[in-house]
């Protein structure tokens, strides 16, 4: 296999392994659950996808400082969010309690 094609598909595997990473971070199951430390977990995932496609398919490796530009305003606006997120902490499902149920006792004599 050429070396570029190898990097490439190596690249992609990582992408598939960082994906995976995110679906179990974002714990689609139980939404309530997500946190303020789990929304960080995921900007960073993000973040780090996000550079491996610009180095590696846009081919910005070859120009450090784009990258590194590029990377820096995705990663200030990631934490702009997850930090407005960690603030206005409102949980994505509420649980309301449900009444309880209505007991019909016997009536004596009937």
């Amino acid at each position: 296999m050429h070396p570029e094609t190898r990097h490439l598909v190596l690249t992609w595997g990582l992408l598939m392994g960082l994906t995976l990473a995110l679906a179990v971070s974002g714990d689609v199951v139980h939404p309530t659950r997500l946190g303020a430390i789990w929304l960080a977990v995921i900007g960073i995932v993000a973040v780090v996808k996000a550079r491996l496609v610009l180095a590696r398919y846009l081919r910005l490796e070859v120009a450090p400082g784009f990258l590194s530009g590029f990377t820096g305003a995705l990663g200030m606006t990631v934490a702009v969010i997850v930090l407005s997120f960690a603030i206005i902490h409102q949980p994505l499902v509420r649980r309301t309690p449900s009444p309880p149920a209505a007991v019909t006792l016997p009536t004596p004599g009937k």
